[in-house]
């Protein structure tokens, strides 16, 4: 089993999966007991995460107790074939990526101003050209929209990162590993092959 990153900032990193990843995953545990993963937008500010949804249901009403979550944040990179380092085993296929467990307390955005920060840092996220007015409880606009709309946070009392991209290898497997991304030429390849340099040279 792959041991969880050491991240210097973790911030810096959450931050990082925040702005790339568009969806995370929000785990609860329903009345019958079973876990339910549910896909969520996301936005972060600090170690908060911001979500939003319906003011009503399973989830608001889970989140409005207060009670414990998990949410999943993950960043897929480049599959690397067995064959670029193994001509037998298929065991040295792999996917490189980053990801983030937060562990901690869900609940419900009750001050407005809050509530306008969370729908705004969202907003910023997924639409970062602008093109819209700004959110105001007493737009017309805006109004009953936030009155339907709810904001969850999620307090986290702990945050897990892991990370696959070949950091603790040597620096002539990596500069083979870009080499081989870059000639495959994917565009995925050539963001993988950006980011292990950031990570090679940090």
């Amino acid at each position: 089993m792959q041991k969880a990153a050491v991240i210097h900032d973790e911030n810096s990193e959450l931050a990082f999966l925040a702005e790339k990843a568009p969806v995370g995953y929000l785990g609860i545990i329903t009345p019958d007991g079973y876990p339910r993963v549910v896909p969520f937008n996301f936005s972060v500010l600090g170690r908060l995460v911001y979500l939003h949804g319906a003011a009503h249901g399973e989830t608001f009403e889970y989140m409005s107790r207060g009670e414990k979550v998990t949410f999943s944040i993950d960043l897929a990179y480049s599959c690397l074939p067995s064959f670029w380092t193994s001509k037998i085993s298929a065991c040295a296929s792999s996917v490189l990526y980053r990801s983030a467990l937060v562990k901690g307390r869900g609940s419900i955005v009750t001050e407005v101003a809050e509530k306008i920060k969370g729908l705004t840092l969202l907003m910023e996220k997924y639409q970062p050209e602008g093109g819209y007015q700004a959110i105001d409880p007493e737009s017309r606009t805006y109004r009953n929209i936030l009155k339907a709309t709810a904001v969850y946070c999620i307090q986290p009392d702990i945050i897990t990162f892991r990370i696959n991209m070949r950091q603790k290898k040597s620096r002539p497997y990596n500069l083979a590993l870009i080499k081989k991304l870059e000639e495959r030429g994917q565009p995925i390849d050539l963001e993988t092959a950006r980011e292990i340099k950031k990570l090679y040279q940090s």
